[in-house]
């Protein structure tokens, strides 16, 4: 019996090995704006797309006033590049800016230590879902993957479960979420999933988090600055958007 069904996951690993995967996520980057990222799988190389246009939502609560700057940079798409393997780590290649210069990122990531909650389930788009708990960079998020498609994949630089990721979210947050709303198994794209990006400078991931900080306190500096003295108030500066809140050198660091 065990030979069996062995022999059928090996049949059913074999479908997908040899077939493109495209699972399309609606993320949900902010308490108002959303965005589209488009995972694609074939073989053990690994692409994910994010849009850069981000669609503002107007219903925000009332008595909640955002002020949202306007993006000068041309429509662009942000790519995250990996291959599947069992490493402790996975490698990651990502692209993003600074300012207006823009670099492609190495970004070493530890995989999560999931719990899987095998009782815990709910279908996504007709596939069998199973709950996971880890801790992220600092963040508790929660997955819901699939052993139908067994992958261990998802979008961002999520990835460590024993299936594809089809929803995943920082727990107790109406925001950084990612939800997939189609699944082709068999796509036809030709996609390039090894890019070069020539015309970006080549930087390790503490170095970009380094700058972005940088940036975004110069940003809470100049707002300071720039209101009435007599105008008490209080801009406390944001070191850390998103679900990456904690980085592995700054535990080591830490403890020594």
């Amino acid at each position: 019996m065990n030979k069996l069904l062995l022999f059928l996951l090996c049949l059913f690993w074999n479908k997908f090995d040899s077939q493109q995967i495209h699972v399309k996520y609606l993320n949900v980057r902010s308490p108002i704006a959303t965005l589209y990222e488009n995972l694609y799988i074939n073989g053990t190389q690994v692409i994910s797309i994010q849009d850069s246009i981000i669609t503002f939502n107007k219903n925000m609560a009332e008595g909640n006033i955002v002020a949202v700057a306007k993006n000068t940079r041309k429509i662009s798409k942000e790519y995250f590049v990996s291959d599947l393997n069992d490493d402790p780590a996975r490698d990651f290649f990502f692209t993003s800016y600074v300012n207006i210069k823009d670099y492609f990122i190495y970004d070493k990531v530890p995989k999560p230590i999931w719990t899987v909650l095998e009782k815990e389930t709910k279908k996504i788009l007709g596939y069998n879902c199973i709950k996971a708990e880890a801790i992220f960079r600092g963040s508790k998020i929660v997955a819901y993957f699939t052993h139908e498609i067994p992958i261990s994949a998802g979008p961002f630089k999520f990835f460590g479960l024993p299936g594809l990721i089809l929803d995943i979210r920082v727990e107790g947050k109406p925001y950084d979420i990612w939800r997939a709303e189609s699944i082709d198994v068999d796509s036809k794209e030709k996609i390039g999933y090894k890019p070069q990006f020539l015309n970006k400078e080549n930087i390790k991931m503490r170095d970009f988090v380094e700058m972005k900080e940088a940036e975004i306190n110069a940003v809470f500096a100049k707002t300071r600055a720039a209101l009435p003295p007599d105008l008490k108030v209080k801009v406390e500066e944001r070191k850390r958007f998103g679900v990456e809140q904690i980085f592995e050198w700054e535990i080591t660091e830490a403890e020594n």
